[in-house]
C-alpha cells in the first residue's frame, strides 16, 4: 500500500525539466500599435466636463406634506405679507440661487443670496409640485439661468423650461 502511494505521489509531481504550459502575457506596450514615424507622435484626448448645481427646496404650504389640512394655523402678531410682481431680469446668476419654494401650481420662487425672491414661471404642462424636493440645473458657459433658454430638472425626472422671471416684492397688507 505504501508503494502504491509513493508511485502516485511521484506521478503527480511536476517534472523539473518540463516547460510551463502557459506562456506569460505580453507587455501592454507591445499590444498598442506604435506610431509609424518616431519623430512625429500624436495623441488624441477627449475631456468632458459637466457641472450640475443642486438647489434645495424650502417648505411651503404647497409642499408641507406633514401638516394635516384641518389644523388651525398659529396667529401672528405681524400683518401678513403680500407679494407683488415686478419686472425682473431675463437671466439670473446660478451662483446666486440658494433655495426655492413651490408656491403656485405652475411656478416656483427662487431665493437668492441677496434675499430676493424671483418667481420662475414654468412652461406649459409643468407642475411646481414636481419640484417639491428641489431641482438641478446644468452649468453653462455664462453661468446664467435664463428664461426661454435653460431647463431645470426635478429629482422625479421632470424637466421644465423657464418661461419668465418676475421679481417678488414684499408689501405689508394693512387692511
Amino acid at each position: 500500500m505504501t508503494a502504491a502511494l509513493a508511485l502516485f505521489l511521484v506521478a503527480a509531481a511536476p517534472a523539473a525539466d518540463t516547460e510551463a504550459p502557459i506562456a506569460p502575457p505580453e507587455p501592454i506596450a507591445a499590444m498598442v500599435p506604435m506610431p509609424e514615424s518616431a519623430g512625429a507622435p500624436w495623441f488624441q484626448v477627449i475631456i468632458e466636463q459637466q457641472l450640475i448645481i443642486r438647489v434645495p427646496a424650502q417648505r411651503s404650504s404647497l409642499t408641507n406634506f406633514a401638516a394635516s389640512p384641518g389644523e388651525p394655523q398659529r396667529k401672528r402678531e405681524a400683518p401678513p405679507i403680500v407679494w407683488k410682481e415686478k419686472k425682473a431680469p431675463k437671466c439670473v446668476a446660478m451662483r446666486n440661487i440658494i433655495g426655492m419654494q413651490a408656491v403656485q401650481r405652475d411656478s416656483i420662487d427662487l431665493i437668492t443670496r441677496q434675499r430676493q425672491r424671483l418667481r420662475a414661471q414654468l412652461n406649459r404642462g409643468c407642475r411646481a409640485l414636481d419640484f417639491y424636493a428641489g431641482f438641478y440645473m446644468k452649468g453653462n458657459e455664462d453661468g446664467q439661468l435664463c428664461e426661454d433658454r435653460d431647463e431645470i430638472h426635478a429629482r422625479t425626472g421632470a424637466k421644465c423650461e423657464i418661461d419668465k422671471f418676475r421679481l417678488m416684492v414684499a408689501v405689508r397688507d394693512d387692511d
